[in-house]
């Protein structure tokens, strides 16, 4: 038996408003118009929906069951109303979200748990993992948008990057490590050093090796390999072992009584970050909404840092 739904949420008013010129005005229809479908309704159903007592029109007991059934489509209706009103404005929706392991804890994830504060209808979906890795997940639909180190995207053209804020690598070491008092440090002093390395392959890995070998260290004598930055962080703040870090994540991270962040003179551990995104992507409502944020509290604790 084919019911048509409108007929239904027509019912549902009818007995709401009590009466059917109440509903009519209600619903923007001519009083006639809904006189007539509330009588094929009653066909389908092969039952009377109303009965006459007095003058007023009154549900019998299968037009009252049928009419909760209308006010549940109304009601799904209102809240589909709503949720497109919030997903309109950007208080409603999904982020499909990739960050590499350097920025996911310390970096992202205080500012994502602001933005869900204040986005209750929000649900976030993050992927951590090394850049190219990531850069997968963005060209096949997996995510929308990557907040990573902005680098060059020579192999798929079909990527983006938005800057967003200016970073720099620097070297991570206890406080009170020996660096701590070189007024200027120079190669020899970190060959001297045993690391605590970043996985292979991972773009901070690459990015270490370069800038040191730019800046003019030969040899990089490596103690631990992880791909753990927390792992890192901590194995650094109870030994003499140094590391490579961004400088934003390390002076916002909760390991900044017991680490130091030395920066080093050279061009080449410059580390912009930014959002990476598919060229074809349309930002939803909620998405502008994020990374409008992502980009005022980034200059915001940039500044502070």
């Amino acid at each position: 038996m084919q019911i048509d739904p409108r007929h239904l949420i027509q019912l549902a008013t009818i007995v709401q408003s009590g009466s059917f010129a109440a509903a009519a005005a209600k619903l923007g229809v001519a009083q006639p118009a809904l006189s007539k479908n509330m009588k094929k309704l009653e066909q389908r159903l092969g039952a009377p929906i109303f009965e006459k007592i007095g003058r007023q029109s009154v549900a019998t007991e299968l037009g009252g069951t049928f009419a909760r059934f209308g006010l549940m489509m109304l009601a799904a209706d209102d809240q589909a109303r709503a949720y497109a009103r919030h997903v309109a404005t950007g208080q409603a929706g999904s982020l499909l979200i990739g960050t590499p392991p350097s920025l996911a804890d310390n970096f992202l994830a205080p500012i994502l748990a602001d933005f869900l504060g204040a986005h209750g209808d929000c649900k976030v979906e993050l992927r951590v993992g090394l850049v190219a890795e990531l850069e997968t997940l963005l060209s096949t639909g997996q995510v929308n948008h990557v907040i990573g180190p902005a680098r060059p995207l020579s192999v798929d053209l079909q990527l983006e990057t938005q800057p967003l804020v200016e970073d720099v690598l620097g070297i991570v070491c206890r406080k009170g490590h020996a660096l701590t008092r070189r007024p200027e440090i120079l190669p020899q002093h970190l060959e001297a050093q045993r690391w605590v390395a970043h996985s292979r392959g991972s773009y901070l890995r690459m990015q270490t090796e370069d800038g040191l070998a730019k800046f003019g260290v030969k040899s990089f004598d490596i103690a631990l390999d992880t791909d753990s930055t927390e792992t890192a962080y901590k194995t650094v703040a109870k030994s003499d072992l140094i590391t490579v870090m961004p400088r934003l994540p390390t002076i916002l991270s909760d390991h900044m009584g017991t680490i130091e962040f030395l920066a080093l003179n050279s061009t080449a551990f410059q580390r912009p970050i930014g959002i990476i995104q598919r060229a074809s992507h349309v930002r939803s409502g909620l998405e502008a909404a994020f990374l409008s944020h992502l980009g005022s509290e980034l200059a915001r604790r940039a500044a502070v840092g």
